[in-house]
């Protein structure tokens, strides 16, 4: 395992000094704040499209 580490100076920087789990975190945490604002977005669209449905009747 550590033969693969060495082949990637960049990884193995991150997995030796134990900042690959912080870079997992942060990416998970940008993830889940991009699919709550989707979420939210399409929540919201659903609203508009229904109330231009109801007003145009």
């Amino acid at each position: 395992m550590n033969a693969l580490l060495l082949l990637n100076s960049l990884e193995g920087f991150f997995f030796g000094s134990g900042k690959a789990h912080v870079v997992t975190g942060v990416a998970l945490i940008i993830l889940a704040g991009l699919a709550l604002s989707l979420w939210r977005m399409d929540r919201r669209l659903g609203k508009l499209e229904e109330e231009a449905r109801t007003d145009s009747h």
